[in-house]
């Protein structure tokens, strides 16, 4: 797959951002005379994350996204029409608010410091969101790397609340539009400054068929989520992502790669969901990206197999092997991440294999899920089996 190697190793995306950084990001919403300290912050701690990431030994490098609030909250820092608002904002917004909150008591996370961008007016589509990204860490490397962008559904689905959103848009159709407009715009960016690996996150489809059952309203991801009937949601889903891959699909130079999980804010798995693969396997086929990066350390990601059930995937797709859990503590076995990978050679030559965690290491800046010794360990890890397949699959 264009230059990457057998059993190649990345991460997801976020790494956990310094209580400096933090508290400089907090003071430039007052005090905009503080942005070329907190860009030097920025660049300061990306370089820390480039220098941690070549000392483990990782193929394809990631900024780590330290600039931005959340993976994809960030955009309303940026673009005109929407706001970043706390999960206490958003409560105010809701008619009847109970159900969301009992919600958030159960998903543990209650503590209001997750955000979520709505949409409070007319979104400027022609919006830079990565641009700095790019920058710094193209200062910072000669290897490849991967740059990130929300899914145009997950943020439909986010920055719709019908209580505000709707005075502005006629429907979530509508809305969802301009969202498809502004990220194909980005895209082009990101191509013209020669970027290789472009991964839509795509974590809310999760939530539409997999096994939790949720309120009328109720917290996920760190946004309000509906009910929804899972039949129609995948065909909106699929009409928000088709025109994204196929502008990825232009540019024979670029990587395409589209990451699923099952929820990634808190260390207690029991409140995230579980179910295999096979639900989604019919978006997976019609989008027709590169990559697929999945989440697979876990029970709840169900086997490999279910992902190839029934299908032509195998024929389509290179997959990125969720074998790390950024969730825990624990340090994986180097011999369960070859038994992992050999599960999936059943379907895939080892040039369509990657190793990587399931999800980032910091999805919420204000609750990172470990510090970076772990993390360093984990990866470490990560690399010593992707040697060790190497050594045994590949010539």
């Amino acid at each position: 797959m264009k230059d990457i190697k057998p059993f190649a190793t990345t991460l997801v995306g976020s790494m956990p951002r310094s209580k400096e950084l933090l508290e400089l990001k907090e003071k430039l919403k007052t005090n905009p005379n503080l942005k070329e300290d907190f860009e030097k912050k920025v660049f300061e701690e990306t370089k820390k994350v480039i220098k941690l990431l070549d000392k483990v030994g990782i193929d394809i490098v990631v900024s780590g996204e330290l600039s931005r609030d959340n993976y994809m909250g960030y955009i309303a820092e940026k673009v005109d029409g929407i706001n970043l608002l706390t999960t206490d904002e958003i409560k105010e917004l809701l008619p009847d608010d109970s159900a969301f909150k009992k919600s958030l008591e159960e998903m543990d996370a209650s503590e209001n410091i997750m955000k979520s961008p709505v949409c409070v007016g007319k979104i400027n589509t022609d919006t830079p969101l990565n641009i700095k990204e790019v920058e710094n860490i193209k200062k910072l490397t000669n290897k490849p790397f991967k740059i990130t962008l929300p899914s145009p559904y997950l943020l439909t689905r986010t920055m719709w609340v019908k209580e505000v959103t709707g005075k502005i848009y006629d429907n979530r159709a509508a809305l969802g539009e301009d969202i498809v407009k502004l990220l194909i715009n980005e895209i082009k960016r990101l191509s013209s400054l020669g970027v290789k690996i472009i991964q839509i996150d795509e974590p809310i489809l999760s939530e539409v068929v997999f096994t939790k059952e949720c309120e009328d309203t109720s917290f996920y991801w760190g946004a309000l989520s509906k009910k929804v009937k899972v039949d129609r949601e995948l065909r909106f889903a699929k009409k928000l992502l088709t025109p994204i891959f196929d502008e990825l699909k232009k540019y024979d130079d670029i990587i395409s790669a589209l990451h699923v999980c099952r929820g990634n804010w808190t260390r207690d798995e029991s409140v995230l969901l579980q179910g295999p693969y096979d639900r989604l396997t019919s978006v997976f086929e019609s989008v027709g990206a590169d990559l697929l990066t999945l989440e697979f350390s876990t029970p709840r990601a169900g086997e490999v197999e279910k992902l190839f059930d029934n299908n032509f995937l195998d024929k389509k797709i290179a997959l990125g092997l969720g074998c790390i859990n950024p969730r825990t503590s624990e340090i994986e076995n180097v011999e369960k991440i070859i038994k992992l990978a050999e599960d999936a050679l059943q379907y895939l030559p080892p040039e369509k294999i990657l190793l990587n965690p399931d999800c980032g290491f910091s999805t919420f800046s204000q609750r990172p899920l470990n510090p970076y010794d772990i993390i360093e360990k984990k990866l470490q890890v990560m690399v010593q089996a992707s040697k060790k397949l190497r050594e045994i699959y590949c010539d």
